[in-house]
């Protein structure tokens, strides 16, 4: 909840102008098909701004490693100096684009969402859903789809244990993306 409304207050700072955010650095290592990106931002008036380091290599899940990774270095806006390193191990990575559809949820959502459908089956899946269950937590049924269905599957038995979804709503494996997406108040 608290990073949602860090990411609201940040886009509506971007979208007066009170907040830099320059363009994003991008390095692949084509042979692994890794992709790396370099991100920075600072609020207006603020005491700190961040640049955050974030890899991703999809290649990994095959050895059992995460697939993104990264670290944020905070510094201090009166000097410059470092003032916290954050190993992300993709934590804050998910978390902070979870809230983003949180905030897309809360601005463009029905007021009132029953059916939710998710396509994919990775992090964001879960990290979604925990944002849309903060500003819309009467949903009653996710529909899931993924191009694996053994991983869908295994999402769909996860979901009900995780804490802060509604009580009482439904997960199943929906067989295509337009079955998924009937009816659908919200896709995520």
């Amino acid at each position: 909840a608290a990073c949602i409304e860090a990411c609201d207050k940040a886009f509506a700072a971007y979208s007066r102008g009170g907040a830099a955010l320059p363009g994003v650095i991008q390095l692949n290592v084509p042979e692994r098909q890794g992709e790396i990106h370099v991100k920075a931002g600072h609020l207006h008036g603020a005491p700190f701004y961040a640049v955050k380091v974030a890899s991703l290599f999809p290649q990994n899940v095959e050895i059992g490693l995460p697939s993104s990774d990264g670290m944020v270095v905070v510094f201090d806006a009166e000097n410059g100096e470092p003032a916290a390193f954050l190993l992300d191990g993709g934590y804050l990575t998910h978390i902070r684009t979870g809230a983003a559809g949180g905030v897309a949820a809360r601005y463009l959502a029905p007021e009132q969402v029953w059916n939710v459908a998710v396509i994919g089956t990775g992090d964001q899946a879960r990290y979604q859903l925990d944002a849309l269950a903060i500003v819309r937590p009467g949903f009653t049924n996710v529909r899931i789809w993924g191009r694996h269905a053994d991983r869908a599957a295994r999402l769909v038995a996860e979901l009900p244990q995780r804490t802060g979804l509604p009580d009482g709503c439904t997960f199943e494996v929906s067989p295509s993306v337009e079955d998924a997406v009937h009816d659908a108040d919200v896709v995520i």
